[in-house]
């Protein structure tokens, strides 16, 4: 156990130590894909180690592949839906989704004809190498679906949250249906019970989750106002007894906007993005909203201000408490670009966006993001390429590494209480944030650290050893 480990708030006289900022290291873009497989849509979850596992769409034929980091690119694709038993919805605004809790790997598709067909899963086991069952979705009811999103806590209980409607694509309404024992029940309604109208018929979802918090986000489209809203969930997904509107920017549109938010859920709140024409044209938005407080609205913003010329769309959102990343498709006189905004601070400490491809001469579009271990991992598509990059937090506090070989070995990671050490001879750890300020720190017995009391975020771990020697770590807290 780590004895005497108190929050500090200030730096410790005497402690030789030169703050300053974060900042992102980029990797080289990489091809995910091999040519001819298509490249809509491209979604990206996290194994089991931090590693990417991405998965996307191609028509002419319809498809879907997922495709698994090997340690320096990606094996060649796999196709995820049986030919002849599956044909997939796939576009560059819409598609199928995927969803991770170690390497545990669930893929959710919506099967054409869509007015004929139902919504499947199947499952992998082995991070995506190879997968199971053809698994049906929804109740043989006699009602539509389009548009499922998945989430996953439980291995074994994957949240699918779809759009349902009645015969002939009318009262379009949002619902999640949640495996248990092994099928997956009755679907419960989430948007009618508390929107007054139509949801938006061409708009997909998102569900997220984190342990038994379960927020199903959509786009309402009641009097035309085609503004964000969600359902809330305290028993992982079996009920949803609160529904609130979270976009106050009121946007009246005689159209259809065909795009979804996204969020992730961090302690006691949600953190969310979506693209919004309210002001000067089309913007993307980010905001928080409590969990605990019938969706109470507490940040709300543009997340970059651009002249009206230029528009944004296509937002999504990954991040670990107050760090976190944005990503988004933003167009410029035709040019479309993926760009990225990032923080260790919430969503006011934003950065000024990067442009995240390289090859400015072609058309970049519908980007995903995921999040671990002070990692950003973003994928994109170009003209028929899925295009993967990483970027990486990094800060630098005058600490000098009097080691060689690779970090100390930590778990879990992301940590929600304690952190373990994989080697013995540690004496003395602190924890200092991405800001270069020390935390925590004290003596190290039995090979923990306890880190329940500080606050959710990435840190940087720096342990020193009897020999006097010192080694960092990256780790994040839940």
């Amino acid at each position: 156990m780590l004895r005497n480990f108190l929050p500090v708030l200030a730096l410790l006289t005497g402690l030789s130590m030169n703050a300053q900022s974060p900042f992102i290291t980029y990797a080289p873009v990489i091809d995910v894909n091999e040519p001819d497989q298509g490249g809509l849509r491209p979604r990206i979850a996290l194994n089991g180690a931090g590693e990417p596992i991405v998965l996307w769409g191609r028509n002419a034929p319809n498809a879907n592949r997922v495709a698994v980091w090997n340690g320096s690119g990606f094996d060649p694709g796999v196709q995820v839906n049986i030919p002849g038993e599956v044909v997939p919805a796939v576009g560059d605004w819409l598609g199928s989704s995927i969803a991770a809790v170690g390497n545990t790997v669930w893929v959710v598709m919506k099967a054409t004809p869509e007015d004929e067909r139902p919504i499947y899963v199947r499952r992998s086991d082995d991070g995506g190498m190879t997968w199971g069952d053809t698994l049906r979705v929804e109740p043989n009811n006699g009602l539509l679906s389009r548009f499922p999103s998945i989430a996953v806590v439980d291995p074994d209980e994957p949240i699918v949250q779809y759009m349902e409607f009645d015969h002939g694509f009318m009262g379009a309404r949002q619902v999640v249906v949640k495996m248990t024992g092994g099928v997956f029940g009755a679907p419960i309604q989430v948007s009618s019970p508390f929107a007054s109208g139509n949801v938006c018929d061409c708009c997909p979802n998102q569900v997220v989750a984190d342990q038994d918090r379960v927020v199903a986000l959509y786009r309402d489209a009641s009097d035309n106002e085609r503004v964000i809203w969600g359902a809330f969930s305290n028993d992982g997904g079996g009920t949803f007894p609160i529904g609130a509107k979270m976009d106050t920017t009121n946007w009246i549109i005689f159209g259809c906007p065909s795009t979804a938010p996204d969020g992730y859920i961090t302690g006691d709140s949600i953190r969310y993005v979506w693209m919004s024409g309210a002001l000067d044209g089309a913007k993307v938005y980010i905001a928080s909203a409590g969990l605990n407080e019938a969706g109470a609205i507490g940040d709300h913003r543009r997340i970059h201000s651009q002249p009206e010329t230029v528009t944004q769309n296509f937002p999504r959102i990954a991040g670990s408490g107050d760090t976190l990343g944005v990503v988004w498709m933003q167009n410029v006189s035709g040019q479309l670009e993926i760009q990225f905004s990032w923080s260790t601070t919430g969503i006011s400490g934003l950065s000024e966006p990067d442009t995240v491809n390289v090859d400015l001469a072609g058309m970049q579009t519908t980007p995903d993001i995921a999040f671990t271990n002070g990692s950003f991992h973003i994928v994109w598509g170009e003209m028929g390429q899925v295009r993967y990059r990483k970027a990486t937090l990094g800060i630098s506090v005058g600490v000098p590494d009097h080691t060689s070989g690779n970090e100390p070995i930590i778990w879990p990671n992301p940590a929600d209480d304690i952190l373990h050490l994989g080697q013995d001879g540690w004496v003395r750890a602190e924890i200092i944030d991405m800001n270069g300020r020390l935390v925590s720190q004290g003596s190290i017995r039995a090979g923990t650290i306890d880190v329940s009391a500080i606050a959710p975020g990435g840190y940087l771990l720096k342990l020193v050893g009897r020999d006097r020697a010192v080694r960092t770590a990256r780790f994040e807290k839940r």
